[in-house]
Parts: structure tokens; sequence; C-alpha cells
């Protein structure tokens, strides 16, 4: 059952990895020019209304994640091998079975049990990120006082004030989303995971310079400690 749910969830979680990841943050260069930011501010209103986020991540997402997912158990489990790191030779003499006809075997219902997936956590990722929308907006207004001066943004707001600038304006987050968008994306995907190992290649050489992570027995007693206080593990078993 773990596994399944597990399977499942990378299905469901690769294809909208890019809308939901959360970057490192970054520390800002300059300070931020309050005149700059206030123009900014009524842009970034328009552009992320409240509501934004847990639309894209709704109703909007759930209507396309069917199709995404189907292309990819449609792929076989060979090219999956090759970007968890199994050579490729190796994974090319197998066969050229694909998730959707393993999990049929090993779990019928995994099409539905992916619906389900998708049906409850879509809303509630939304849901959740919506609580962030404020964020969202201060980030973006101070990204656009540092990409466009005080012109520029008078420029984007008169815009944004017209029919045809609102319109866009209200609708360009959610061009992420946009069926025409993303089933390009989905057909990108098979290629996207056949090329992986070959891109993978080009930091392995200077991976190689590197010294390789350390075994357990190879730390110090000083080193053993601090990591079992770290994780939190028995002692007595650790040691």
């Amino acid at each position: 059952m773990r596994r399944g749910l597990f399977l499942s969830l990378i299905m469901l979680m690769t294809p909208v990895a890019g809308y939901a990841q959360i970057a490192a943050p970054v520390a800002a260069e300059t300070p931020t020019d309050p005149a700059l930011l206030a123009k900014a501010q009524p842009i970034v209103a328009v552009i992320l209304p409240d509501g934004t986020m847990e639309k894209m991540m709704g109703p909007m997402m759930q209507k396309m994640m069917g199709p995404m997912m189907d292309g990819m158990t449609k792929m076989p489990i060979r090219e999956f091998l090759k970007v968890g790191g199994m050579d490729p030779e190796k994974a090319d003499s197998l066969g050229q079975g694909t998730m959707e006809q393993v999990m049929a075997i090993i779990d019928p219902n995994f099409r539905k049990r992916m619906d389900v997936i998708v049906n409850t956590m879509m809303p509630a990722m939304g849901r959740f990120m919506s609580r962030y929308e404020p964020d969202m907006r201060a980030g973006m207004a101070e990204a656009f006082a540092h990409r466009y001066s005080a012109a520029e943004l008078d420029q984007i707001a008169a815009f944004m004030k017209t029919p045809v600038g609102a319109k866009f304006g209200a609708g360009f987050m959610e061009l992420a989303t946009d069926p025409h968008y993303l089933g390009r994306m989905q057909k990108v995907m098979p290629q996207m995971m056949q090329a992986m190992p070959e891109i993978l290649k080009s930091s392995e050489a200077e991976l190689a310079k590197l010294p390789k992570p350390r075994t357990y027995d190879q730390l110090s007693q000083a080193e053993r400690d601090r990591l079992v206080t770290l994780i939190g593990a028995d002692p007595a078993k650790a040691n």
C-alpha cells in the first residue's frame, strides 16, 4: 500500500514540479526603492489577484493532470530506471513494458487511485498556496521594482488599465496551466526522460573530481555522536 501510494505521488508530482517548487531564499543585492515599489504594487495586484493559486492548483490542474499522467504511465519503465541511475545499456536490455502495463497487474485500481489523489491533493495544495499569495505579490512587486524604471512601470500600469491589459494581466499566471501550453510540455516529457542520462553525463566529469562521500565507518567518534544527535537515533544501536 505504501509503495503504491509512493509511486502514485511520484507520478503526480513529476509533471507539476515546476509549479510547486519553493526556491531557496535569495538575499537582495540592493534595497528596493519605495517609489518604484509603490508603482509596481498595483500592477502585481492585477497579475496575481486573490484566489489565483487556488484556481490554478485546483480545477485547472485537475482537468489537465489526467492526460499528463496518462502520457507518463505509457512510457517504458526502463526510461525511469535510466533517470534513476541505472546504466543505460543495462536498462535498454530490459523489456519495453510501461508503467501502465505493470500497474495493471500489481494494482488494477492504480488509475482510480491516481484520480483520488489528484482530486483531493491538488485542491488542498491550492488552498495551502493561497495563504501565501500576499508574500508572492510582495516578492513580485519587488522584482518589478528592480527590473523596470519608473517610466516603464508607468507604461505597464497604463496598459493594465486598458481592457486588453486587464485581460492579459488577470490571465497571465494562469498561462502556466493552459491546456495548450501543458499539452506541448506533455509531449516533451518522454523525450526529456530519454535524454536525461546523457544530460546527467555533463556533470559526471566534474563530480568525479570530488572526494566520495564518507561511510559511517570513516567518521570519527565525535562525528558519529553529532550525527546521531542530529537525526535523533538511538546511540546504542548506531554504534
